[in-house]
């Protein structure tokens, strides 16, 4: 019985990685499509390395519920940015993630620019 159990766990797994997979791969092959609709004017590396970033933040979650949220709301998203029903502002929050854009040097604490090795006189 236990182990009926645990097979159906790791299939559920299995399967939670593979639509996770399939979304992944769906969103990579429509960036240059979404890039042309939304007449955004970036490399199409960044754009997909972005996306990358979005699935790489969520990557320690393993509740198969919640997998299976965002795996919804990632397919949701993507359809929505098909049919045009997003702006082009809301498209470069996703692009442009705050946590991938570099801080400028005056905009650096102190604290940070100890810890990047940053000397000062």
């Amino acid at each position: 019985m236990a182990l009926r159990a645990l097979i159906k766990a790791d299939a559920r797994k299995i399967t939670d990685k593979v639509n996770v997979v399939h979304l992944y791969r769906a969103m990579i092959r429509e960036v240059p499509r979404v890039l042309t609709i939304y007449d955004i004017d970036m490399p199409l590396k960044t754009a997909r390395s972005a996306i990358a970033f979005h699935f790489r933040k969520h990557n320690f979650i393993k509740d198969e519920r919640v997998t299976g949220i965002l795996i919804s709301k990632g397919y949701m998203e993507l359809e929505e940015t098909l049919m045009q029903w997003k702006q082009k502002t809301h498209l470069l929050r996703v692009l442009e993630p705050m946590e991938l854009q570099k801080p400028a040097d005056s905009e650096l604490s102190y604290v940070d620019s100890v810890m990047i090795g940053k000397q000062f006189d």
